[in-house]
């Protein structure tokens, strides 16, 4: 099937997505994830700030972190 892409702007593909069922729409964002992971983990990693960390500087993080979530709740 061939579908020119410069007729089918992101509002025109958002319009025809709506019209299909919610198994579909599930079946479809699944493919969509799969296709576009590795492109969006290297937008996300190259943003992020390459440190180096210890084991139990890592473990202080988590624990700070599952602490400040225990006291939201």
């Amino acid at each position: 099937m061939n579908i020119n892409t410069e007729q089918l702007s992101v509002p025109k593909f958002l319009q025809l997505f709506e019209r299909f069922s919610p198994e579909d729409k599930i079946k479809i964002a699944d493919q969509i994830d799969r296709e576009t992971f590795e492109s969006r983990w290297k937008a996300l990693d190259s943003a992020l700030p390459d440190v180096e960390m210890s084991d139990e500087e890592i473990m202080a993080e988590l624990r700070a972190e599952r602490y400040s979530l225990d006291n939201e709740r």
